[in-house]
């Protein structure tokens, strides 16, 4: 794969770490706000984030990596900076975002009659509501700025949202960064305002 090639990796991974930025600035609005931490624009900023950074995971960590998928893999790995115990890589989010309608099945003729989707402003709240005991939709404990949701087997993930949050935005500057420096593509840019 040569760095033509590389470059339309680059440019998707640049504009998937830009949305995730805008999409995580716009949740923590949001979910900052007394007035929108319960309504559902939390849910579609948080899902739009999480989606963003899915897509840069499928890039950097394909499944059954081999032939090109590998390749890809080694080079965009190596050219980011990606370590094997970056936060983009494990696929608890990914997954939860992009099987969701399984999280669904799995509800479906339950005996669970409470289904949490809520944000809650520490652990004392999580405690209070037994939510071990109940199952997790969507769930944000927001001084540790923590995602739970359900896996697909039904057990509960925790992610931090900002250390993902971290390694997108790094990830995303970096493959900018290297699009200006390395791609042997010239760009021509719109005029910018400043």
């Amino acid at each position: 794969m040569n760095n033509h090639e590389l470059t339309w990796y680059m440019q998707e991974i640049s504009m998937h770490g830009l949305g995730a930025e805008i999409d995580f600035n716009n949740f923590l609005q949001a979910v900052n706000n007394e007035e929108t931490r319960q309504m559902r624009t939390v849910w579609f900023h948080l899902t739009s984030f999480l989606s963003h950074a899915a897509m840069i995971s499928k890039f950097v960590s394909p499944l059954s990596p081999r032939g090109v998928k590998a390749e890809r893999m080694n080079l965009l790995q190596g050219a980011l900076n990606i370590e094997s115990d970056s936060e983009v890589l494990p696929r608890s989010a990914r997954d939860n975002v992009e099987h969701f309608d399984e999280r669904i099945d799995n509800w479906i003729g339950s005996d669970s009659n409470t289904l949490l989707e809520i944000v809650l402003p520490n652990r004392a709240g999580y405690n209070f509501l037994k939510v071990d005991e109940k199952r997790v939709k969507r769930m944000i404990v927001l001084d540790e700025l923590v995602f739970i949701s359900e896996t697909r087997d039904g057990n509960k993930f925790e992610l931090n949202l900002q250390s993902l949050f971290d390694e997108v935005k790094r990830i995303g500057d970096n493959a900018g960064e290297w699009i200006e420096s390395t791609s042997p593509y010239d760009f021509i840019y719109p005029q910018s305002d400043s």
